[in-house]
C-alpha cells in the first residue's frame, strides 16, 4: 500500500509541474516579435540530366540551373541545391558546389563551398547544399550553380535549385 501511495504522490507531482509549465507557455512565452515574418517567395528550377566536370578544373556555370528573382527591401534570400553526385576514382577525385549571384561565383568564408571526394572507388550518393544571405541588396537577381571537378567523369545528375526570400 506504501509503494502506491508513494506512486500517486509522485504522479501527483509530475501533473502539478506539467500544469504550472503549460500555464507559463501560455501566458508567459512570447508571441513572434513581427506578424510580417517568414517566406515571401519561391522560385525553383529542374534539371534531370547529367553535367560532368569537363573540362576538369575549370568552374563550370550550370546554365539550365538559373533563376532569375527579385528581392526587396528588408528582405534575406535563402539557396537550397540538390543533386545526385558521381565521384570516379581518384586519389584524390573530387566534384565541387558553389552557389553564384549574378554572375560571379559566391566564395570565402560568408560563402563555403561544398565538396564531395573519394581517395579509392567511385562513389554515387544525394547532395544537398544551402545558403542563407542575411544581406542581400533589393533589386532583381540571378543564381546558379557552378561545379569544378578534377575528373573529366565526375558529374552532377537530376538537380535541384530553389531560392526563397523571407522577412526573419
Amino acid at each position: 500500500m506504501a509503494k502506491s501511495s508513494g506512486l500517486a504522490v509522485f504522479a501527483l507531482i509530475i501533473a502539478i509541474g506539467a500544469l504550472g509549465l503549460g500555464t507559463y507557455q501560455v501566458f508567459f512565452v512570447s508571441a513572434p516579435t513581427s506578424e510580417k515574418s517568414g517566406i515571401t517567395n519561391t522560385w525553383y528550377d529542374f534539371l534531370y540530366a547529367a553535367e560532368k566536370t569537363s573540362p576538369a578544373s575549370t568552374q563550370l556555370p550550370i546554365d539550365q540551373l538559373l533563376i532569375n528573382f527579385t528581392v526587396n527591401s528588408g528582405e534575406s534570400a535563402f539557396f537550397l541545391f540538390s543533386t545526385f553526385a558521381t565521384v570516379y576514382a581518384g586519389t584524390p577525385s573530387y566534384i565541387q558546389f558553389n552557389f553564384a549571384l549574378d554572375g560571379a561565383v559566391l566564395s570565402g568564408p560568408q560563402h563555403p563551398r561544398w565538396v564531395f571526394e573519394t581517395f579509392g572507388g567511385r562513389i554515387s550518393a544525394p547532395v544537398s547544399f544551402h545558403l542563407a544571405l542575411e544581406t542581400i541588396s533589393p533589386g532583381a537577381h540571378n543564381a546558379s550553380i557552378y561545379i569544378y571537378g578534377n575528373n573529366v567523369n565526375n558529374e552532377i545528375f537530376s538537380s535541384t535549385l530553389l531560392i526563397q526570400t523571407y522577412i526573419s
